[in-house]
């Protein structure tokens, strides 16, 4: 149990550190914006902005520490294999998500549930989609490293492996409804507690939306069918190219007008049947590129 214990100290001491520190890193912000020219822009930071970046520093500090310590020491055992096949996986990942939440926003407007504007021109939709695409690149870099790499690849070392994809999903649902809009406290009000105050808030805020359930359940499948990918193939190719199409297709509906495709329950049978897919292609069609961390069980992740 060493691994899941070093994440359990790892999580309490990002919320405990990233709560301490965020009212010093305000002050320290305050006092940049009064002083330096050129950074009085950062004197419109409300706490809760620093208070997410607070908890960011914290997260990131501690982080390859943690990966040490439970045995995860080079890019390859996080999940970087080298291969020459890499860009295969991210190709086919990035078609078959992008074209899963297309089918997914495709029914939803032919049923009447959701409108999308088509008053843009070549120009304007071709830039879009760039930028779009280029934001779920970063995205999936950053979140596939941490989520399954890390987070998957260090429960995969004393679960079952169906368990650790399951836990690491439930995780990275959850915390993506971690998000400070409308948790505020006046920068006059800021104390050395201020930041444990903040974070109860953006957990009794964070919940309380209506869509959050759907939500949730989206996340929750496209992080079982992630980390399925990244079990089956040892790499996080697979997994960071259909994470970069699901945030292209996202943001692209969203700027059409269509509004968020993971708050619409016509994702979930498509979902359903993109892990049979993924499940299928990892089995039958995409070689594994790497081998990922075994189970307690004494079972490689592709026994999945």
């Amino acid at each position: 149990m060493r691994a899941s214990k070093a994440i359990g100290l790892y999580a309490g001491a990002v919320v405990v550190l990233g709560a301490l520190s965020a009212p010093w890193l305000f002050w320290a912000v305050q006092w940049l914006a009064a002083e330096v020219p050129l950074a009085r822009w950062l004197g419109a930071y409300p706490f809760r902005r620093v208070f997410s970046r607070a908890l960011m520093i914290v997260a990131f500090a501690g982080l390859w520490p943690l990966l040490r310590n439970v045995g995860i020491r080079s890019w390859n055992t996080l999940g970087y294999a080298s291969a020459a096949a890499w860009w295969k996986h991210v190709l086919i990942g990035f078609a078959i998500g992008l074209g899963s939440l297309v089918i997914a926003l495709a029914v939803s407007v032919a049923l009447g549930e959701r409108s999308v504007a088509l008053d843009r021109s070549a120009g304007e939709i071709v830039g879009a989609m760039l930028r779009y695409a280029l934001v779920g690149v970063v995205v999936a870099l950053i979140e596939e490293t941490f989520f399954r790499g890390a987070l998957q690849g260090v429960f995969q070392r004393e679960m079952n492996v169906v368990v650790a994809v399951i836990l690491a999903s439930l995780i990275y649902s959850a915390l993506h409804f971690l998000r400070p809009h409308g948790a505020g406290i006046a920068a006059e009000d800021v104390r050395w507690s201020s930041g444990f105050a903040c974070l109860a808030e953006l957990v009794t805020r964070s919940f309380a939306g209506r869509d959050v359930l759907i939500s949730f359940v989206t996340l929750f499948l496209a992080g079982c069918i992630l980390g399925l990918a990244y079990a089956k193939t040892g790499a996080l190719y697979l997994s960071i190219g259909l994470h970069a199409g699901w945030v292209l297709a996202n943001e692209s509906a969203r700027w059409l007008g269509a509004g968020k495709i993971v708050e619409d329950v016509i994702a979930w049978p498509v979902l359903a049947l993109l892990l049979v897919l993924v499940q299928w292609l990892c089995s039958a069609k995409l070689k594994p590129l790497g081998v990922s961390e075994p189970s307690n069980s004494g079972r490689g992740a592709r026994s999945t």
